[in-house]
């Protein structure tokens, strides 16, 4: 099940790292070796680095190594070293590089799954996570792919996720990661004290840099008892990511809502998965919310969310996945408050009058407890919705906040002629305001939500400095969207 890897100088530290022998590989890294790739060296040297808990020098590494020879591994490292956002953009810019290869998409998958994780894009993450383990990448992409089944709530059912991760918990190397998700796995079958027997055998053989990673999720497991390892996890929180995450572990151990609001803005750019604990536990809606299952939310944190409507990317009601032709209905009665007429609603819903099947989707909008009027059809309730609350941050020039909200398109698979209108002006709206504004950090945000927008991801490389680790992600999307485009 472990992946091939090639017979070069490289093999025997990838074999090293693989098994957790950290100090090993970095002793035979740090040694000249004929025909060695400088590029690939500084990438595991920096990975090195980051399991000591040197964040900086993993990403400053990763990049030096990028920067030098554009290969599938220096990839793969600038992927997971960067932040999830700019590192899910370089990794699939990376996999139409080097598409064909199997075992590079092996590889590049696998990150990109971790990065997607990271920003609570669950489903698109098991899908990445599938496509590792199809191409060989071994026994971490089995893990990655059961942890995401699990809190996405797809098949297998728990007892065959049992089954599969409880092997690779009695093994080196995966035996840690495997044991930390056997806990979760335990607890959902309510069998607690032997979730908690894993995770404290997990604990004691965590590299102690890595515990206040583990800190938010050790709170969830072993509630009151846990306050030594909290207390054993503060000397390892030293930079700005691992003392937000330890700052959220404390303020959910001391249901200090204040201290957990206060971790959550880092937390949603760097790790957005632990970040849904807070918000989970604060009870207050955010579009990530969305992506998580009711399994997930139980599996995060013991909390539900609010009502809330997304209707950017995949269409999800209070949390759960709703029809799109429903989800079309319901954009299109917020977005006009007032009411439809049902022949104009019809037109907007279907391009042509089509009073029965109208009425059928009211009606099933209804058996979801939604009180629809009609005459006209208007909907008579609250409801809040991720959509209109980007069109709310624009109407008062809050562009930072819309962007915030903004995750995707409207209801990306519509093509119901109200909602492509809607899509539209919302789309042209956000990119008149970030383009007139020129900000690079805005710029950066809607170009990855827009993906192939050549016009915003060209004023971002004209305004992104020499040494942003950005810009190779920039140039290569501009580089593919011209050649794409006939540019």
């Amino acid at each position: 099940m472990a992946l091939d890897f090639p017979a070069s100088p490289l093999a025997p530290a990838l074999r090293l790292l693989e098994e957790g022998r950290d100090r090993e590989a970095e002793a035979l890294l740090q040694t000249s070796q004929e025909g060695l790739p400088e590029a690939e060296r500084l990438a595991l040297l920096g990975f090195v680095e980051a399991r000591k808990g040197n964040l900086r020098a993993y990403r400053a590494l990763a990049l030096e190594a990028a920067r030098r020879a554009q290969t599938p591994l220096t990839l793969y490292h600038l992927g997971l070293a960067l932040p999830p956002k700019a590192g899910a953009l370089a990794l699939e810019e990376a996999l139409h590089r080097f598409q064909g290869d199997p075992k590079a998409e092996a590889r590049l998958a696998f990150a990109l799954a971790r990065a997607l994780r990271g920003l609570g894009r669950l489903r698109e993450a098991l899908g990445y996570a599938a496509l590792a383990l199809a191409r060989g990448f071994g026994p971490f992409a089995l893990l990655e792919w059961a942890w995401l089944a699990l809190l996405a709530e797809e098949d297998p059912p728990l007892p065959d996720l049992l089954r599969q991760v409880e092997l690779l918990a009695l093994e080196g190397g995966t035996g840690l990661y495997a044991r930390f998700l056997m806990a979760h796995l335990r607890f959902l079958q309510g069998e607690e004290a032997s979730g908690r027997a894993y995770l404290r055998k997990a604990l004691g053989e965590a590299p102690l840099p890595a515990l206040p990673y583990l800190a938010p999720a050790g709170v969830r497991l072993l509630g009151k008892e846990v306050l030594p390892f909290l207390l054993a996890a503060r000397p390892w929180a030293k930079e700005p990511l691992t003392q937000a995450l330890l700052a959220l572990a404390e303020g959910l151990y001391r249901e200090d809502e204040e201290g957990v609001a206060k971790t959550l803005p880092l937390l949603l750019e760097e790790v957005a998965e632990e970040a849904m604990r807070g918000l989970l536990f604060l009870g207050r809606p955010h579009p990530l919310l969305g992506e998580l299952s009711r399994r997930g939310q139980e599996l995060l944190w013991a909390a539900s969310p609010s009502a809330h409507f997304q209707a950017l990317g995949e269409p999800r009601l209070g949390g759960k996945p709703l029809p799109l032709r429903q989800a079309e209905l319901l954009v299109l009665l917020l977005a006009r408050k007032e009411g439809w007429r049902g022949e104009e609603l019809a037109l907007a819903l279907y391009g042509e009058a089509n009073g029965p099947a109208l009425r059928m989707e009211v009606l099933r909008l209804r058996q979801r407890g939604l009180a629809v009027k009609n005459r006209p059809y208007r909907l008579a309730q609250a409801l809040q919705a991720d959509f209109l609350e980007v069109w709310g941050a624009l109407r008062q020039g809050d562009l930072s906040g819309a962007l915030a909200r903004y995750r995707g398109p409207l209801l990306p698979q519509s093509q119901a002629p109200g909602v492509e209108a809607l899509r539209a002006e919302l789309e042209e709206a956000l990119r008149r305001a970030v383009l007139a504004q020129g900000e690079v950090k805005s710029l950066f945000l809607l170009a990855e939500r827009l993906g192939e927008d050549l016009g915003v991801w060209e004023a971002l490389l004209e305004r992104l400095p020499s040494q942003d680790p950005r810009l190779p992600i920039a140039r290569a999307r501009v580089e593919r969207l011209r050649r794409e485009y006939g540019v």
